[in-house]
């Protein structure tokens, strides 16, 4: 045998055993090669990338924090006791009601208003009494005397003529006056906002002369009336619930707001706005 059949042998033998020995690594390696795509990297030149066909893409779910209002921890309940009173019963009684009441003459209206609120002025008399609003007290006092003789059991507010304006003092401003909190805000149903504070204030208010004289069916006749001409005090005013993004929200904090004006007599404190230093603001100029 010559050189040259010597050479050609030794490389078939040499090419079949590199050929055998290629393992299951370099051949899934090769076969990766095939489930590639070509990008191009920061430099501007074609690299490429691997795809791992087995898993589809999946974002990564959106996380959002919500808000917790502290005052309403029963938000869920409340909002289904809102739509209530107002898809209901405001809808389909209170307000027709309330827009009939507008269209009696006006001594009609103001009759109905003045009897109603001269029953709850010893009330506001007491309240201002232990509230140590003492001009406030003895002008309560002064309002009723004068009122339920005078004025014919307040349907005239004769009071109000001589100059002596009513000044509303209940129980649940007297109990935030001594340091007692709101707790929970709550909506009862045909009864609307309030909270546990105000809501007992309400109840011992009903128990003071002469609320507590009257009795069943005639409190019910008082406290109907008196939602009567409150809802139509709104009619001028509910398109702002409408228009609004978020009805039970803009109720909710109108009545903490008004809650607030009343127990500071109409001068609740503003809060002192967010002021940066002025060294600070001079080292960013």
């Amino acid at each position: 045998m010559n050189y040259t059949m010597k050479a050609v042998l030794i490389a078939a033998l040499v090419a079949l055993t590199s050929a055998c020995a290629q393992g299951p690594n370099e051949q899934q390696t090769a076969a990766a090669t095939t489930n590639q795509v070509e990008t191009l990297n920061e430099s501007g030149n074609l690299a490429t990338v691997p795809v791992d066909e087995t898993k589809p893409f999946e974002p990564e779910p959106a996380t959002e924090s919500q808000y917790v209002d502290e005052r309403d921890p029963f938000e869920s309940f409340n909002r289904s006791m809102w739509d209530f009173n107002w898809e209901v019963l405001d809808k389909h009684i209170l307000r027709p009601l309330a827009v009939g009441y507008t269209s009696l003459p006006q001594p009609v209206q103001q009759g109905t208003r003045s009897f109603v609120t001269n029953l709850e002025e010893p009330g506001y008399a007491l309240n201002s009494l232990v509230q140590l609003k003492f001009k406030k007290a003895a002008t309560g006092v002064g309002r009723f005397v004068i009122n339920s003789t005078i004025g014919l059991l307040g349907i005239f507010d004769v009071a109000d003529a001589m100059g002596l304006k009513r000044h509303k003092e209940d129980f649940g401003q007297t109990l935030a006056m001594v340091g007692v909190g709101n707790g929970p805000f709550i909506m009862l149903p045909g009864y609307g906002p309030t909270t546990v504070r105000d809501g007992v204030g309400d109840f011992v208010d009903s128990e003071i002369f002469p609320m507590y004289l009257i009795e069943w069916p005639w409190s019910l006749v008082k406290t109907g009336l008196k939602a009567v001409y409150s809802r139509a005090d709104m009619l001028q005013q509910e398109r702002l619930i409408y228009d609004s993004t978020d009805p039970y929200i803009f109720v909710k904090e109108a009545y903490f707001q008004n809650q607030n004006y009343q127990i500071f007599d109409g001068n609740p404190p503003v809060k002192e706005e967010f002021k940066l230093d002025d060294e600070f603001l001079d080292e960013i100029d």
